[in-house]
């Protein structure tokens, strides 16, 4: 097996009319469903509005402020944005940061924060700084109650620290440094950063039960919140962990969990009301949050521990049943779960439960696939024709010792692609507690969650192949850092919307196909190292690198159908390999350019297709699901996010399997296959139609135009449309996992309504060919070229197949077998021929029909 990932062809191809028609429909759907907020105030605004959000109630002091907290990060702190004057002193890409935790002598201090020297670093910078001023749209975005940079508006050469540190109307962005360093430069101290500060929410953070509201604090309840009057009180008494003990055996204290107010549409991010009893709090809560000038600690963002514990809740073993899970059991029952959250661990290569969880180790990285689903109950959101959309991004999941409670759990963050908005998201690295569990403008409380944490060697541990290292997986993260910080910058416009291209679906599967593109020109730039895999072809290492070369092409199969790449991925690609000039990005808005990349064009279609090529992969998939969990608010329920109309009973379902069955193109040995079922079918179905008589030696003389029209009419009607309604949505896909039994059940389901449609058809529209259609021999030969149909889309699970044997059986039939004798309906394609004055040389013509 060679050493390389095909490259696919750029520009037009035969097959771009495939997926146009699905395509524009789901894009048609999304831009409903997704569009921007439409309010004069921002819900960020409107949070501000009360003092608990903001920064300036939070006096600075040295942390952590009791010792059964822990601060938030070895260095941590506040960006805030430099003046111009600032930059025009000192150029270059740099923030002050107002320094919460790092080093003791520096708290409270604003310093300077800039990166490490380095190439990557350098690299990075250069890409993605650009000057900004706003376009028309980005001014309409802000009319309508979204938050743009507005005070980056103007500036020039705005790199990816001052995009974050002005991403806000308020220097309110904190931070987490990694692998940060202190220097002092012309006597004044300086820190240094390798990788793009992650954003956090809350200085400090403890492990806690909940025990009820603290009646002992006097103060007033809120006034607005969901659910009945009164509301419940701010401040509960809760009991923190003892490490020693291993239980909530710690000191009980009072902490304010602030109600936070309604936002646009009459909604609240998180809520109160039976917070002490919510059934994903059975294991604690991390509360993340600050002290006031009071010296009251106040919760900002709350996490469920049980949720990224290491302790599932089901193991699913098998890849068959995995790919079930991923398709039926993952979202299933999400309203009636309200409030709960799941924990399955799915491993494809057998084994016992324990041996699976055991897979799992301290150190342990892995890939994380993040989709969030709809609001609905009596405070829905629109979902229009029955399709929630969704919101999709990628992330990093890390296994690691937790020191409160001294146990293995999940530490994950995500690189968020996010369109500019309402709540004021922005794009970049977010922890868990910032992106999800944050209070203010987080989704653990208003929306359903699916975190899938996926561990795959060949994925997540780097190549040595002699002298190179390859990564895909940092790769990726790279990527979805340059385009989050172009989403940040709007690419110098001061916007980043959702268009039919371009989204968080769209562009975070971009930065895996540019990943790609740039591990390919890794490979190709040193020959070596396809000499080094021939050489040590038994190697363990040669062995992951061919695993990783499977993944990759299967991967890239799924971003670039039919091998048609988008222009602007390519030159986005190209732009970053140094190519074209660095910077010189594009992003093609357009319907066509969606259509080119509509398998990752809605979340969820894209999050159970990754998640199913890493399974088939020997992936070990961790399934993390939560409810809208927190406090109980009656009005709303979660509602999964679906495929197109995927909230539609059965049309759902049936659309989904088009789509799957449509997407799944020709592999080397399909037409192998073709030409094997077409001679198994044709051994046995011709020998018996003669021998009954139904079929006879007959060759239909038709000129070549007429002849063309009724091939096409032939695999439009029958074949298309018949398999499509008979085998395409009746079965279930192979992607579905539904076991063999199960499956043969339906395929004898399929087969009868085939059989049951030419009889139908002969008694209703189609009555002068009652005779042929009702034929014992007729519905034979059917009846077999059924079970062919079925074999050959079990093993394929792609529509194209089965049309094309479908299509040259009533062709051959029709033209070679004496069908047009059995069919007693002219056929209008023959009286075309007798207009221009050449006759076929059989006595009728009749309209052809099939099996």
């Amino acid at each position: 097996m060679p050493f390389t990932i095909p490259r696919p062809k750029h520009g037009r191809s035969k097959h771009r009319w495939r997926g146009i028609a699905l395509g524009l429909m789901a894009l048609l759907l999304v831009l409903i469903g997704s569009g921007a907020a439409i309010a004069n105030v921002s819900n960020y605004e409107l949070a501000q509005a009360q003092p608990f959000n903001r920064v300036e109630t939070y006096p600075v002091q040295p942390l952590p402020t009791a010792p059964t907290l822990r601060p938030n990060g070895q260095w941590m702190g506040r960006l805030i944005l430099p003046s111009v004057a600032d930059y025009a002193a000192d150029p270059g890409d740099w923030a002050w940061f107002e320094v919460w935790h790092g080093d003791p002598a520096l708290v409270g201090q604003r310093v300077k924060l800039t990166w490490q020297p380095t190439a990557i670093a350098q690299a990075y910078v250069e890409t993605v700084t650009t000057d900004i001023a706003f376009s028309a749209q980005a001014e309409q975005f802000l009319a309508r109650g979204n938050v743009v940079p507005e005070r980056l508006n103007g500036r020039q050469q705005v790199g990816p620290l001052q995009s974050l540190a002005g991403a806000r109307p308020r220097d309110d962005v904190i931070v987490r440094l990694v692998d940060a360093e202190l220097t002092v430069q012309a006597g004044q101290p300086v820190v240094h950063t390798r990788l793009e500060p992650v954003q956090i929410t809350g200085r400090e953070y403890g492990l806690v039960k909940i025990i009820g509201p603290d009646t002992t604090v006097s103060a007033p309840r809120p006034t607005v919140c969901p659910g009945p009057a009164p509301c419940p009180p701010e401040f509960f008494q809760v009991q923190f962990y003892d490490r020693a003990a291993q239980d909530f055996t710690g000191p009980i204290g009072t902490v304010r969990i602030p109600q936070q107010p309604a936002v646009n549409g009459d909604r609240f991010f998180s809520n109160l009301r039976d917070l002490e009893h919510s059934p994903a709090g059975r294991a604690g809560w991390y509360i993340y949050g600050s002290r006031d000038a009071e010296g009251m600690f106040t919760v900002q963002a709350l996490k469920p521990r049980a949720l990224l514990q290491l302790v599932p809740d089901q193991v699913v073993i098998g890849r068959t049943p995995g790919l079930k899970y991923i398709d039926r059991q993952n979202w299933r029952h999400t309203p009636q779960r309200q409030g709960t959250l799941q924990r399955v661990l799915v491993s494809p290569n057998g084994g016992s439960p324990e041996a699976a969880r055991a897979q799992w180790q301290e150190g342990d990285y892995a890939l994380v696939i993040h989709l969030f689903g709809g609001i609905g109950g009596e405070n829905s959101e629109f979902i229009p024709l029955g399709t929630v959309t969704g919101h999709f991004a990628y992330g990093l999941a890390r296994v690691v010792r937790e020191p409160i409670a001294d146990e293995l759990q999940f530490e994950i963050q995500y690189q968020q692609i996010y369109a500019h908005s309402s709540p004021a998201v922005l794009s970049g690295t977010h922890d868990w507690g910032s992106y999800t569990g944050d209070m203010q403008r987080g989704w653990l409380g208003i929306r359903p969650i699916s975190d899938v944490v996926v561990k795959l060697d060949s994925l997540t541990t780097p190549l040595q192949l002699g002298e190179t290292r390859i990564s895909l997986f940092e790769e990726l993260l790279i990527q979805t850092q340059v385009i989050a910080a172009r989403y940040r910058t709007g690419d110098g416009t001061g916007v980043a919307g959702v268009t039919p291209a371009t989204s968080c679906v769209q562009d975070s599967n971009q930065a895996l196909f540019i990943a790609m593109q740039q591990v390919r020109r890794r490979i190709e730039e040193h020959p070596e190292v396809v000499r080094w895999v021939i050489d040590n072809i038994k190697s363990p290492e040669a062995q992951r690198a061919l695993q990783f070369v499977a993944l990759a092409n299967d991967l890239e199969q799924l971003l670039v159908p039919y091998g048609v790449i988008r222009a602007d991925w390519q030159n986005n690609a190209e732009s970053l390999a140094g190519v074209v000039p660095r910077g010189a990005f594009t992003s093609n808005n357009g319907l066509f350019a969606g259509v080119l990349s509509w398998q990752t064009m809605m979340p969820r279609w894209a999050h159970d297709a990754v998640a199913r090529v890493f399974l088939r992969h020997g992936a070990e998939l961790w399934f993390l699901r939560t409810n809208m969990v927190g406090g109980n608010d009656p009005r709303i329920e979660p509602v999964p996010p679906t495929t197109l109309m995927g909230g539609i009973p059965l049309v759902g379902r049936a659309v989904q399997r088009f789509a799957d069955a449509f997407s799944t193109p020709f592999r080397l040995t399909t037409p192998l296959l073709v030409l094997l079922a077409l001679g198994l079918y044709g051994a046995i179905a011709i020998p018996y139609g003669l021998k009954t008589g139904f079929l006879t030696r007959q060759l239909a003389l038709v000129p070549p135009l007429p002849l063309a029209l009724s091939a096409l009419r032939v695999f439009v009607i029958p074949a298309l449309l018949e398999e499509i309604g008979f085998r395409v949505m009746v079965l279930p896909h192979p992607s579905e996992g539904v076991a063999g039994g199960r499956w043969l059940l339906w395929a004898i389901v399929s087969l009868v309504l085939f059989l049951l449609y030419h009889l139908l058809l002969g008694k209703t529209t189609y009555t002068a060919a009652w005779p042929t259609l009702s034929d014992r021999r007729f519905l034979t030969l059917a009846g077999w070229l059924g079970l062919t149909l079925t074999a050959v889309y079990w093993l394929t699970g792609s529509l194209w197949p089965i049309v094309l044997i479908h299509w040259a059986v009533v062709m051959i039939w029709i033209y070679t077998l004496g069908g047009q004798e059995r069919l007693p309906r002219k056929n209008r394609l023959i009286a075309i021929a007798n207009q221009v004055g050449t006759r076929p040389s059989l006595r009728r013509r009749q309209k052809p029909t099939s099996p």
